[in-house]
C-alpha cells in the first residue's frame, strides 16, 4: 500500500488502519506496525481533545487499543540490529512474530530480545507459551542477578576478612619484635640490677660504710637521750605548776567558792582536753 498521498487527512489514514484490519485475521507484527505509525500520525493531526471520539467512530479502537498498537510501532518500527544482515534478521522477524506475541515480548528489554527471540522456535508458539518463556526468562534473570550479587557480597566479605587477616599478621609481627625488644632490655636491666648489687654488696663490706653506720647508731642515741632529757625537764616543770595552781585554787575558795568553782571547772576541762589531744597521740 503506497503512503504516497497529496494530502494526508484523519479520514485518510483511518482507511488505511482498516484496511490493515480486514487483510488477516491474525495480525501480523507488520502490519501491526503500519497500524501503530497511523495512529501516532492521526494523533498528532486531530485537535486536542478528539482523539478518543476519533478512535471510536473511525477505526473502533478504545484509547488503551491505540496506546498499544502505538507502543508496538515504536519498538518494533525501526532497525535495532545496525547493519544489513540485521535488518534481514529483523525483516524476518517481524513477519514471524504476531501482534499478541509482540506485545508480550515488549517485557524483555530491547537489547536482549533479538537474542532472546532467536532461542526460541517462535513461530510455532502461542502467546501463552511465549509468556511462559518470557516469565521462566525473567525468574531465571532474576535468579542469576541475585546470585551473582550474593557472589559479590561473599567476594567482598572474603576480601575483608584477607585485609583483617593481614592487619592481624602485621600486628601480631609487631608484636613479637617488640616482645623481643622488651626481653633485650629485661636481660640489660637485670644484668644491671646484679651489678648495682654487687657493688652495693661491696660498698657495704668496706669500712667507710660501717663508719657510717656506727655514726647513724651514735646519733640516734644521743637524740634519743637528748629527747628523754627535755621530757623529763618539763614534766618537773608542769608538775611543780600545777601543785602552785592547786595551792592557789584552794586559797580561792575560802575567799570566793563562785569564782573557785569557775576556775576548777575551766582546769579539769583543760587537763581533759589535753590528754585527748596530746598524751593519746
Amino acid at each position: 500500500m503506497s503512503d504516497l498521498v497529496s494530502e494526508r487527512t484523519p479520514q485518510i489514514i483511518a482507511a488505511e488502519i482498516n484496511s490493515y484490519k480486514e487483510s488477516r485475521g491474525r495480525i501480523q507484527l507488520t502490519f501491526a506496525v503500519e497500524i501503530g505509525r497511523r495512529l501516532i500520525e492521526a494523533k498528532s493531526l486531530l485537535p486536542y481533545g478528539d482523539w478518543g471520539k476519533w478512535l471510536q467512530e473511525h477505526v473502533n479502537y478504545s484509547q488503551f487499543t491505540a496506546e498499544r498498537y502505538m507502543k508496538v510501532a515504536r519498538e518494533y518500527g525501526h532497525t535495532r540490529w545496525g547493519s544489513p544482515e540485521g535488518e534481514d534478521e529483523e525483516s524476518s522477524t517481524l513477519q514471524i512474530l504476531s501482534y499478541s506475541q509482540a506485545l508480550a515480548l515488549l517485557d524483555v528489554p530491547e537489547e536482549e530480545r533479538a537474542e532472546f527471540i532467536a532461542e526460541l522456535d517462535i513461530e510455532n508458539m502461542s502467546v501463552r507459551q511465549l509468556q511462559r518463556a518470557i516469565k521462566e526468562r525473567g525468574q531465571a534473570k532474576q535468579e542469576k542477578e541475585e546470585a551473582e550479587q550474593e557472589n559479590r557480597e561473599l567476594q567482598e566479605a572474603l576480601e575483608s576478612e584477607k585485609e583483617k587477616n593481614n592487619q592481624l599478621k602485621k600486628e601480631r609481627d609487631g608484636l613479637k619484635l617488640r616482645t623481643e625488644e622488651l626481653e633485650k632490655e629485661k636481660q640489660n636491666l637485670e644484668q644491671d640490677v646484679a651489678k648495682k648489687t654487687a657493688e652495693n654488696s661491696k660498698l657495704k663490706e668496706s669500712q667507710l660504710f660501717k663508719n657510717n653506720q656506727k655514726l647513724r647508731t651514735d646519733l640516734t642515741a644521743v637524740q634519743i637521750k637528748n629527747a628523754t632529757h627535755r621530757v623529763a625537764f618539763k614534766f618537773e616543770a608542769l608538775e611543780k605548776a600545777f601543785k602552785e595552781l592547786t595551792y592557789e585554787l584552794d586559797l580561792l575558795v575560802n575567799i570566793d567558792k563562785d569564782v573557785h568553782g569557775e576556775y576548777r571547772k575551766n582546769l579539769r576541762k583543760f587537763l581533759l582536753k589535753c590528754l585527748d589531744e596530746r598524751v593519746e597521740n
